[in-house]
């Protein structure tokens, strides 16, 4: 018997999984994307999508792009919907520099600002902008004090010049938002300026 045909035997004879299966194998559904192409002030995910439906969720953006150049990247969270970005957060952020010098260490962050500082010095030319994830565990629960979040990225920041010449970073971090309340909207800014550019998806993570 040939090497294919017993492939065949083991695997079974179906070549197509439903798409309810993908889903409950992959664990995320996908929610919504907003594709940004000219200046916006913020992305925000609101209570209308982040619900009692997900417990967890995921944020990717590919290309976000500041428009003002050097720019950091910040998480916010709301229990409100909006009307206040003010939870207390903790958080640690590394560096590691992907080029020649491959440096790495700690990050400058604080724990007194109410944002998750994600990044730094973020270019604003349309070849540059940043790659990233965030998730967010626990934001629908109420018996916890605080919820986590932890996130990487990858950027071409303003001292960027080539292949393997200047600098550009990975940063990984991780934090809590410290609240017993529902968090129930996301939003996405530039330290100062707008959001030039960039994609932005939110998915709900499934739970077992």
């Amino acid at each position: 018997m040939s090497n294919a045909r017993n492939l065949s035997n083991l695997l079974g004879t179906a070549t197509t999984v439903p798409s309810a299966k993908l889903s409950d194998t992959f664990g995320m559904v996908h929610l919504t994307t907003t594709t940004v192409t000219s200046n916006v002030a913020n992305v925000t995910f609101s209570s209308s999508l982040i619900t009692d439906t997900y417990m967890d969720y995921r944020i990717t953006y590919r290309a976000a792009t500041p428009a003002t150049n050097a720019q950091k990247f910040f998480a916010y969270c709301s229990i409100d919907n909006g009307s206040n970005y003010n939870l207390p957060i903790e958080q640690h952020l590394m560096y590691h520099d992907i080029k020649a010098s491959k440096a790495f260490g700690n990050a400058s962050t604080t724990n007194s600002v109410n944002y998750f500082d994600l990044n730094s010095s973020i270019g604003s030319t349309t070849s540059k902008g940043s790659n990233g994830t965030i998730e967010f565990m626990g934001l629908r629960q109420d018996t916890a004090t605080f919820k986590g979040a932890y996130w990487n990225s990858v950027a071409g920041i303003s001292s960027d010049s080539g292949h393997d010449s200047g600098n550009d970073y990975w940063w990984n971090g991780g934090g809590k938002v410290i609240t017993a309340s529902k968090i129930n909207n996301i939003k996405l800014a530039y330290a100062s300026g707008d959001i030039a550019q960039g994609t932005f998806s939110l998915y709900g993570i499934k739970s077992a």
